[in-house]
């Protein structure tokens, strides 16, 4: 585990509190997933729309979760179709954290699906997987 003073304001002492799921590392490595209102959230809304999985009713925006089940789009969280940590520990690790690379896998709307949070957020705690730190370049020997 990387070590160093914890400097997020929610850990209860930034001395000895430590992440053992490393769940603190997602931003480090991917950095934020972008909003429903971000140029890449417009392009899942038109993509699901097209599909018809995003509806105009009654003057409200809804759209179909991973659950058949149709919400206002006001309760969607940006969705990735290959789990952030499955990708990281299979691809984006090797090209290092926030990477040109990595970032835009995160921002490629193709990557995303708008899904009910509470089925978003239960699924990512199911997975049981962890972060696996970057895995650094190997560096050529040094001559003199």
């Amino acid at each position: 585990m990387a070590g160093g003073i914890n400097l997020y304001a929610y850990a209860p002492d930034p001395l000895t509190w430590v992440d053992p799921l490393g769940l603190s590392c997602r931003n480090n490595y991917l950095g934020r997933t972008p909003g429903k209102n971000s140029r890449t959230g417009r392009e899942v809304i038109a993509r699901m729309r097209r599909d018809g999985d995003v509806l105009d009713v009654n003057g409200q925006t809804i759209f179909k979760a991973s659950d058949g089940n149709w919400y206002p789009l006001r309760e969607a969280d940006m969705s990735h179709k290959t789990d952030a940590v499955t990708w990281w520990n299979n691809t984006g690790r090797y090209l290092g954290p926030k990477s040109k690379s990595v970032r835009n896998w995160m921002l490629d709307s193709k990557n995303y699906y708008l899904d009910h949070y509470s089925l978003n957020r239960s699924a990512g705690a199911q997975i049981g997987q962890v972060y696996l730190p970057p895995v650094l370049p190997i560096q050529p020997p040094i001559v003199k």
